[in-house]
């Protein structure tokens, strides 16, 4: 499955940056995370417990970033699973200053299993941009810059 798409910020480009390589701004922004540690190496593990629909349930997995360009770019790894199934998503992120704030880019490959995957890639497609987009309101929100677009 192949999700792509892309946020306007009303801040700077290394604001948005800072905030999404912040582990307590990151932890308050991702839906249904009960917990994210960030490792000596870099990783993260996290704990997320989802209410929506087909993908209801709690989730354990691992984060990582790779091919960092600071300020501009990054590719995150995660895979996780839980009683519903499992995920193993590449998200290559690059955020892009404008006149009037950013924007980030994003396009993601993503492979599910299990119980999940029997939903069919255009209802879980609209729930990952769902959460996606709730995602990127609570950046903003915490940023308390007056929401992304």
């Amino acid at each position: 499955m192949n999700l792509a798409g892309e946020t306007k910020f009303k801040e700077s480009s290394q604001n948005i940056w800072d905030a999404l390589h912040n582990p307590e701004i990151l932890k308050g922004a991702i839906p249904g995370c009960e917990r994210l540690i960030l490792k000596e190496n870099g990783e993260y593990d996290v704990v997320l417990k989802l209410g929506v629909a087909a993908v209801k349930g709690e989730y354990i997995g691992q984060v990582k970033l790779e091919d960092i360009e600071d300020g501009s770019h990054y590719v995150l790894l995660a895979e996780g699973s839980g009683s519903p199934g499992h995920v193993k998503a590449k998200m290559d992120c690059k955020l892009v200053q404008t006149d009037k704030g950013c924007t980030l880019i994003w396009d993601c490959d993503a492979e599910v299993g299990g119980m999940i995957a029997s939903v069919g890639g255009r209802v879980l497609g609209g729930i990952a941009k769902f959460m996606a987009g709730q995602f990127f309101k609570a950046i903003e929100k915490q940023r308390g810059s007056g929401g992304a677009e």
